[in-house]
């Protein structure tokens, strides 16, 4: 059967968020081997598009694979982060949104008119709004694929209430985007009841963030020449990965957590993994957090499956709003691949289920310390009793769960339906 050509818009920066060459690159490659024709788009700030060695390898290989890159220069400053003093939205911000909008909105006309796209995957809200437009006018079908409540992070990001015109506006839009898309993805079982309470619709289709299995593996080898390399010794080592410091990580809950893990077990190390390392270890000193035992490591996309299979145990804590409780954590997912129990706060995405199903690791109360000094206890004891069978219990978890091979088949039937 002959397969529609596709256009995938992704606003977002593939260049400088890892979590995107998993999420995004991986499953469109393997897609595109199959003999599905995708033009990907990716939103690139010109700081970004200067690195040439970077975009140049991306660009091979996705040639390689068969998928088309095309780079959108946009002028946004970065709007999902953890800031200091006034985070409103100032007028100059929405100006360089505007601006982007409408170059967006007509290179994607100009793409699906000379790719002759049928299909248009939008990811997240800024493409599914533009994709409404040519869904209307060139009868293409429209795929949401939100990855994400963009409102509600909005309002954590830029500290809206519920009252604000900008936060009523993403709603109105998400609620648009919800009734007139053809097809609509969700990344877990939380996510998807989240919007059938906004718009009541059956074909809604769960893909979580997944993992690639070969990357993220586990070897007793690499994992004791890393353990060497770091220093870290018979010590019981936490890792906590973080990628880009957002509002909704709570670096203060994690050092925290991790102060009652040293009174029970007074040598442990905590690793923080991520690529803002300056940013977090200022936050840190301005907010006086105690960093004893904590080690901040700016971590290549590369270099994350070593880091993490030197470990113990993995770390997963997120603030306690609607954004956690329909996650999908690609930290949680890497972790179990990499061998990793986990420790979790409780209401996050489908992680509780997964956890204390199949018994790899533990969930804890954010606001009850003794429930966490017990979780903790609790995860010790499962470590030191289970071995090395844990580990493997752990990334057949990840398998099961969160591989490509398991969720392909849904984006295939999703793409080639009529």
């Amino acid at each position: 059967m002959k397969k529609d050509p596709i256009l995938y818009l992704n606003y977002t920066s593939i260049l400088t968020q890892g979590i995107l060459l998993s999420q995004v690159v991986v499953p469109l490659k393997r897609l595109a081997s199959e003999g599905y024709k995708i033009t990907l788009v990716s939103g690139e700030r010109g700081k970004d598009l200067k690195k040439r060695r970077e975009r140049e390898s991306l660009h091979r290989e996705l040639e390689v694979a068969g998928v088309e890159l095309v780079f959108f220069r946009k002028t946004l400053p970065p709007y999902l982060r953890v800031e200091t003093g006034n985070s409103g939205s100032s007028p100059l911000r929405a100006l360089f949104f505007l601006y982007d909008y409408v170059r967006f909105f007509f290179m994607t006309g100009w793409l699906v008119l000379s790719r002759k796209c049928r299909i248009i995957h939008a990811r997240s809200y800024v493409p599914a709004l533009i994709g409404l437009f040519y869904q209307l006018v060139f009868r293409v079908r429209l795929i949401f694929d939100p990855r994400g409540i963009l409102p509600e992070e909005l309002m954590l990001a830029r500290r809206w209430d519920r009252g604000d015109l900008r936060y009523r506006f993403w709603k109105w839009v998400e609620k648009l985007i919800l009734r007139r898309a053809d097809t609509v993805i969700a990344l877990s079982r939380p996510f998807k009841r989240h919007l059938q309470q906004i718009v009541p619709r059956s074909d809604i289709y769960i893909t979580p963030c997944c993992i690639d299995p070969e990357r993220f593996n586990y070897d007793e080898t690499r994992r004791q020449t890393m353990r060497t390399s770091l220093g870290l010794g018979d010590k019981f080592t936490l890792v906590y990965s973080i990628g880009c410091f957002v509002p909704y990580q709570v670096l203060e809950r994690a050092v925290e957590l991790f102060s009652i893990l040293r009174e029970e077990q007074p040598d442990a190390r905590m690793l923080i993994l991520t690529h803002e390392a300056v940013t977090m270890r200022d936050y840190a000193k301005r907010r006086g957090l105690d960093m004893t035992g904590v080690s901040l490591v700016r971590t290549p996309f590369s270099q994350v499956p070593d880091y993490l299979m030197a470990c113990d145990a993995g770390l997963l804590v997120r603030h306690p709003s609607v954004v956690s409780r329909v996650a999908s954590p690609v930290k949680f997912a890497e972790y179990l691949s990499c061998g990793l129990p986990v420790l979790a706060f409780s209401g996050i995405g489908d992680t509780e289920f997964i956890i204390k199903r199949f018994s790899v690791g533990e969930c804890v109360e954010p606001d009850d310390r003794e429930d966490i000094r017990q979780g903790i206890r609790r995860l010790l004891s499962l470590v030191k009793s289970y071995g090395p069978g844990l580990r493997e219990q752990c990334r057949v978890t990840a398998l099961r769960f969160f591989s490509w091979d398991t969720y392909l088949p849904i984006y295939r039937r999703i793409y080639e339906m009529k």
